[in-house]
């Protein structure tokens, strides 16, 4: 079951906190997002760094790509494929320029781009591109510990997720997704304990409700075919198991732990200028 959950925020009560625009853009992308959780934002934009004596954490150069497709389904282009390859790099970039993610110490991270179909409600078939940072924990003295490139990964862990989804339809559909605040074209979602963001091509107005958005989403070819119509949706999620879900939101999150690390590098990037420019790549 799907919850229907919405936001809206009154008009009088909406200008009466209105705040200049520069100052708004002034601001980085963490401070805008209240549920950031203050003492991980300010650990890592203050120049925090690794545990001591962590191993150096083995980091795919670039995504891994992975085409998913059966000779009987309607074949994904290699200009289509090329196209969002490209567009994710620009996000992939984005992530781990972020200090959380770089030169990393004590934790893997595996970048992975799937590219497969997904058939919608009404039977519309799209191309579905996600982008997986998979980041785990390196335990050093591990007999399953391995060296790849001079750094460190332990196979073993299950790890924490952030994924980025070019056309969030599926996710939209078919999760409990709730929005927790909205400010121009980024809305802030929720999924139980999860954090997301979402962002698309214009400013949202009103209220905002999942499925009504999964159905607008359902003809949207815009990541992949430019010039057709469509609003250039991107969301991005960060998710490990839920005690660590739970203990991020509350704030009480190891910094350097894979969860934190991904979360901060979510919170620490300007995703509306990303989405800008992977939008402008043709």
């Amino acid at each position: 079951m799907h919850r229907r959950t919405a936001l809206s925020i009154p008009l009088g009560l909406a200008a009466s906190f209105a705040l200049p625009a520069a100052w708004l853009q002034a601001r980085s992308p963490a401070s805008r997002d209240r549920r950031a959780p203050r003492s991980l934002i300010d650990y890592w934009e203050g120049g925090g760094g690794n545990e001591p004596g962590a191993l150096p954490g083995w980091v795919s150069p670039q995504p891994k790509l992975h085409l998913h497709q059966r000779p009987s389904d309607p074949q994904i282009t290699i200009a289509e494929t090329d196209l969002l390859r490209r567009r994710m790099d620009i996000a992939f970039a984005a992530l781990m320029a972020q200090p959380s993610l770089r030169n990393v110490h004590g934790v893997s991270i595996e970048a992975d781009l799937n590219i497969s179909l997904m058939t919608t409600e009404d039977g519309m078939r799209l191309v579905k591109p996600i982008l997986s940072l998979l980041a785990k924990t390196v335990h050093a003295g591990d007999p399953k510990t391995i060296v790849r490139d001079g750094r460190y990964m332990t196979p073993w862990e299950e790890g924490a997720v952030l994924r980025i989804h070019l056309n969030p339809y599926e996710f939209l559909a078919r999760r409990a997704v709730e929005a927790e605040f909205i400010e121009g074209r980024t809305v802030r979602i929720g999924t139980g304990a999860a954090f997301g963001i979402i962002v698309s091509d214009t400013a949202h107005q009103g209220e905002w409700y999942p499925r009504d958005q999964a159905r607008l989403l359902q003809e949207d070819k815009s990541w992949y075919r430019p010039g057709t119509p469509g609003s250039h949706m991107l969301l991005v999620h960060v998710s490990s198991y839920r005690q660590e879900n739970d203990l991020l939101r509350q704030g009480r999150l190891q910094p350097t732990r894979s969860a934190a690390r991904l979360a901060a590098a979510m919170f620490m990037t300007d995703w509306e200028d990303v989405q800008r420019r992977m939008v402008a790549l043709r």
